[in-house]
């Protein structure tokens, strides 16, 4: 399963990776035909803007040659020379690209004539422009009659040198045909004209009438790599096309390598993290599935080991019953009475017996709640009963160890729902310790009840001076002193109490003036097989099996509450088991009167 999961994982990854490579290359690939096409729509632009010039540069002169219509509108005198003169010097302000200009009479014969710049010579005088085959001016002659319109020539060898067109106007005055103004403009000066109003064009402008490539502003570049070309077309008076060519090298070859370099380096480096992520995830993924397995093993060594330990335990103890009944036989003479040598040995037997079996008893308990198994069966307690119970099972071992011991509960403690036998297996614990390490002095065991904690940051009791306690005493059956505390906000650690209690605390405290707990051990303590202070090794009796503490604080927090410890090392321990009480339980306290109940009995024992 978790290998098939696996496979299923890496291919999915594989198809992950492998399209995020398709969509960068895609993208890349997409900003290299944008570039390039911008790259061309540039071009483009400059061929359409050369053109446009091309077109009006046309039209200016065109219109240059219209204006010699105004000599003719008067019909009663004739164009003298002087007036020709004078208006064509007034043209050289926006039409100053003529070589020449004349004009015809009604029978296209030229009249008058102006050159501009050095030529070689004139055209003779009374040359009729329709007998000119040159240009093929006769026939566009024809032709501006018939449609009244001007005419461009095909660009050719001018009379003045150089190569260029012909613009020939006819000139009508109403109906009447008053003759010819023609003009010579050479394609140098059309393109001139072109790059004087574009200074910053790049690349070559070439212009081509029909298949015939007129002019061109630099050495062409068509056969050349990495250029674009773009033409744009204008259509000239007379109806001849022209075409106005840009080409230009490629701005974009330059850096298309770099783009190209730093996109696949890119990629490159995308690949080779993702390799690395993917082997990361692979060795993850190896690692969890391990870890997986070896939690899943140690949880059954785990309920191996405590169904081990139940086991044994449970086989230990028939044995151990019978050893200590028949012990128990022994004592009361049921085989006869003990001889004097007989006593101490059976004594020890017992002794041996009973410890045994209760290590047996305790291994039990910690492998019941390990394997969570453990019951707990709730009933309500009177506290103060049950732990006068309790005390009076412990009191002939205080006192043969001769210790002075005291009780301080009061009869108006809320009662608690809780298991009675875990309880008093606790304090059984908690009382036995207490006994133990205490060569000298006294132990106490007191009762009380702790309000709930207000909102905000609770502290912890361990290691926080209590308030005093309020006495209210009573005289018991036993010999021993009883006392009330007085309700006090407070409770165990927050990491430690419950969050379901509502009704506050009865803190259960166990005091001794013993040996006492050093700081760095009180926590170790509560572990299991954990001991402070033991005894001899060869001394098991004396030195206990270190699960009763830690068998105590299972079995607090098991009941919802816990177990915490004040220690002042070498002056005494006090353990505070933790108790949580219902709010019904708490409604039913009444308000404690320490003059009422005034009144104290103590014992020493």
């Amino acid at each position: 399963m978790h290998l098939s999961t696996r496979a299923v994982r890496l291919r999915a990854s594989s198809i992950a990776l492998s399209l995020a490579l398709i969509f960068a290359l895609a993208g890349l690939y997409a900003v290299d035909r944008s570039l390039s096409t911008s790259n061309r729509a540039q071009v483009q632009v400059e061929a359409a803007e050369s053109a446009a010039l091309v077109g009006g540069f046309i039209a200016v002169h065109t219109e240059a040659l219209q204006s010699i219509r105004g000599l003719y509108l008067d019909t009663t005198r004739v164009v003298q020379g002087e007036q020709f003169q004078s208006l064509v010097s007034s043209m050289t302000q926006y039409a100053n690209s003529f070589r020449r200009i004349w004009i015809t009479d009604t029978a296209g014969r030229v009249r008058e004539q102006h050159l501009f710049g050095p030529v070689s010579a004139p055209l003779a005088a009374g040359l009729d422009v329709d007998t000119v085959t040159n240009l093929d001016i006769g026939r566009l002659a024809a032709q501006a009659r018939a449609t009244r319109k001007g005419q461009v020539t095909k660009p050719g060898p001018l009379l003045t040198g150089g190569r260029g067109v012909l613009m020939l106007e006819p000139i009508y005055v109403g109906n009447g045909f008053r003759g010819f103004a023609g003009g010579t403009i050479t394609t140098d000066a059309i393109l001139a004209s072109v790059m004087q109003a574009r200074p910053r064009v790049r690349g070559q402008l070439v212009l081509v009438v029909g298949n015939d490539t007129v002019a061109s502003t630099d050495r062409v570049l068509t056969h050349e790599s990495n250029v674009d070309t773009a033409s744009s077309s204008l259509t000239v008076p007379g109806g001849a096309e022209w075409r106005v060519i840009v080409t230009r090298r490629s701005s974009y070859a330059n850096i298309r390598p770099l783009v190209w370099g730093i996109g696949l380096a890119t990629l490159s480096a995308l690949i080779v993290m993702l390799l690395h992520e993917r082997r990361q995830g692979i060795r993850l993924s190896e690692r969890s599935a391990e870890l997986e397995r070896l939690s899943a093993e140690l949880l059954r060594a785990n309920r191996s080991k405590s169904e081990f330990l139940a086991n044994v335990s449970h086989e230990l103890r028939t044995p151990l019953n019978a050893i200590v009944g028949f012990v128990e036989l022994l004592r009361d003479g049921v085989y006869g009475e003990l001889g004097q040598r007989q006593v101490s040995p059976v004594e020890r037997i017992a002794s041996s017996a009973n410890h045994l079996r209760l290590l047996v008893d305790q291994i039990l308990d910690l492998a019941k709640m390990a394997a969570g198994r453990l019951e707990v069966h709730r009933e309500s307690i009177d506290v103060r009963a049950f732990v006068l119970t309790v005390a009076s099972e412990v009191e002939p071992l205080i006192a043969e160890r001769g210790l002075d011991f005291s009780i301080a509960v009061s009869a108006t403690l809320p009662r608690v729902r809780t298991d009675p036998m875990h309880l008093r297996q606790i304090l059984m614990n908690l009382l036995s310790n207490a006994t133990k390490f205490t060569p000298s002095g006294s132990i106490t065991i007191r009762a009380r009840y702790v309000a709930p904690a207000p909102p905000g940051p609770i502290v912890s009791h361990v290691g926080v001076a209590r308030p005093l306690i309020t006495a209210v005493t009573s005289q018991l059956s036993l010999p021993t002193a009883v006392a009330h505390t007085a309700a006090q906000p407070g409770g165990p650690p927050v990491a430690d109490r419950p969050a379901s209690t509502h009704g506050g605390w009865i803190a259960v405290e166990v005091c001794d003036t013993g040996i006492g707990i050093a700081a760095s051990e009180r926590e170790r303590i509560f572990g299991e097989f954990e001991q402070v202070n033991a005894g001899p090794r060869g001394d098991s009796i004396r030195r206990g099996t270190g699960l009763g503490l830690a068998i105590s604080r299972r079995l607090a927090r098991l009941l919802g509450g816990d177990i915490a410890l004040e220690s002042d090392y070498g002056k005494g321990s006090t353990f505070i088991v933790w108790l949580p009480i219902e709010q019904e339980a708490v409604r039913q306290i009444s308000q404690p009167d320490a003059s009422a109940e005034a009144g104290s009995a103590a014992h020493g024992s």
